[in-house]
């Protein structure tokens, strides 16, 4: 009787440490599968690829629906907000009249319980601000594949101009806010919206 427990015992303890192995070797497979794609930096001269994202209304929008207007992609992730939203409103204080300002945050560093509190604080952002400045939707792409089909870097702000015709014009990281820097990317956006 006694030697009938101890076989028992092993064999559960097998089952275990098979258990644990498949495991140990499964969480590597799924967090590969999961992980993002390569961040591809877009040729000048290219056609803009189409994208559609949710904005925090969850009203879709598509690039294609701006064809015929310049418009100025900006990207930022949660570790840039604050320089982020300095950036945007310096662009929507110089361009709001010669560009279509398309913010875009990309979500993918944001855990699924943490989106919904996200979305409500951009909601409320941009409500409070929105008294001040007409502010534009901000996409959410929340699996990082926009942001990373254009380039746009994790924790620098990164602007993508695209002109009338689709063709981007311009990709460009956007730096520490000096004003040296900050007219730098105003002529360099100025130098294309203005052939």
């Amino acid at each position: 009787m006694r030697g009938r427990k101890v076989d028992t015992q092993l064999y559960r303890l097998r089952i275990t440490f098979h258990v644990s192995n498949t495991w140990i070797l499964f969480i590597p497979l799924v967090l590969l599968t999961c992980a993002a794609p390569p961040l591809i930096i877009p040729e000048r001269g290219t056609i803009a690829p189409n994208f559609i994202l949710k904005d925090q209304h969850d009203t879709e929008i598509r690039l294609s629906q701006f064809r015929g207007e310049h418009i100025l992609l900006f990207g930022f992730d949660k570790d840039n907000i604050d320089r982020g939203q300095t950036w945007l409103n310096l662009f929507l204080e110089q361009y709001t009249e010669e560009l279509r300002i398309l913010p875009i945050a990309n979500g993918s560093g944001v855990s699924i319980f943490a989106r919904l509190f996200l979305k409500g604080k951009l909601k409320a952002n941009l409500r409070e601000a929105g008294a001040e400045v007409d502010l534009p939707s901000v996409l959410l792409d929340w699996t990082g594949e926009v942001s990373q089909q254009y380039g746009m870097l994790l924790q620098m702000p990164t602007v993508v101009l695209i002109d009338r015709a689709g063709i981007i014009q311009l990709v460009h990281p956007l730096p520490q806010l000096t004003a040296e820097e900050v007219q730098e990317v105003f002529n360099l956006i100025d130098q294309q919206i203005r052939r």
